[in-house]
């Protein structure tokens, strides 16, 4: 049986939109769900949507709500898990000045080797007045406040040294609540509030790699899909957020280039124009999400149509 691993980017609004045309896409024209991936890993927006595959949610249901047209009856069972209430968030608390993690910051001063710009940003930012316990309490209801048995990978950066920890792997010991752990996946430094689980906090796992495939080196994977919804697909294009995707498409293709390294298949789903263009500069505006799941579909659809390779690898010959 071939085994396959999904990792779902980072992306805000627009990137959870992307995701559901993506495996959408690949259910109605490839013949792949994607809730049947060996594993399943999510960093930020990619969280979001990969517990909600955990959880059961069919990919054609992902695009019906962002469409907002009626789900299936298996997908509203599951939404009815949520409260109607569940993501409603506090008010934002008081505003902070000082850095979110001075012991961070000492760190780097002592090695300046591991001075990324993301773990500088998290150390150096002051932590966010805006509260994550409605992503938090959506999500554990959503998944019935247990971690989903099937392998969900969901990543975070922790605050005391700038790791990145993979909650739900192996080596990262027994994994925290399933909202806590999205949650603090989505933490934007400066923006969300970190996410406390024990001992430590947490903020975004994009903050040093947005799309973290190289997390799922030395897995025995056969093939590797990943949904990049802030990358760039190949081609000119100019605009503002053009540097910052292909700095992020330059990112993937070195995390891709380790997994085909070990004799994995990697296939890359990144936004085309009509796609960049349906999200715009800000990932975090509300109101694109119905173009942008149509967009995606459509140019996700477009490509695995011109790569019988990509059918043959998720489905087998035909």
């Amino acid at each position: 049986m071939t085994r396959i691993g999904l990792a779902l980017g980072g992306g805000g609004l627009t990137g959870g939109a992307f995701h559901a045309g993506v495996l959408s896409a690949l259910a109605a024209a490839a013949g792949w769900d994607a809730r049947t991936s060996h594993i399943v890993m999510g960093t930020s927006a990619g969280a979001i949507t990969a517990a909600g595959l955990r959880a059961g949610m069919p990919p054609s249901d992902m695009l019906r709500r962002h469409l907002k047209e009626p789900l299936s009856p298996a997908g509203q069972v599951l939404l009815n898990r949520v409260r109607p209430d569940a993501r409603q968030l506090p008010q934002p608390g008081d505003r902070k000045l000082a850095p979110a993690s001075p012991d961070l910051l000492r760190l780097i001063a002592r090695n300046l080797g591991s001075a990324h710009p993301g773990r500088v940003a998290a150390g150096a930012l002051p932590e966010g007045r805006v509260s994550t316990v409605g992503i938090e309490r959506s999500i554990g209801e959503l998944c019935g406040n247990v971690w989903p048995a099937a392998p969900l990978w969901i990543t975070a950066l922790r605050l005391s040294d700038g790791e990145r920890v993979v909650f739900g792997r192996d080596d990262a010991g027994q994994p925290p609540p399933i909202g806590a752990a999205v949650a603090a996946s989505c933490a934007v430094p400066g923006y969300f509030t970190p996410v406390t689980i024990g001992a430590e906090r947490y903020v975004d796992g994009g903050m040093t790699s947005v799309c973290n495939a190289d997390a799922l080196l030395g897995q025995g994977l056969d093939v590797v899909v990943i949904s990049a919804p802030m990358a760039i697909h190949s081609g000119l294009r100019w605009a503002l957020d053009t540097t910052v995707r292909r700095v992020v498409r330059q990112q993937v293709d070195r995390e891709v280039a380790l997994l085909r390294k070990e004799g994995t298949r990697v296939f890359v789903f990144a936004p085309v124009a009509a796609d960049v263009d349906a999200m715009g500069a800000n990932p975090m505006a509300p109101g694109r999400e119905p173009q942008v799941a149509r967009t995606s579909h459509a140019s996700a659809c477009a490509r695995i149509a011109a790569d019988p390779g990509l059918r043959e690898a998720l489905t087998g010959p035909r």
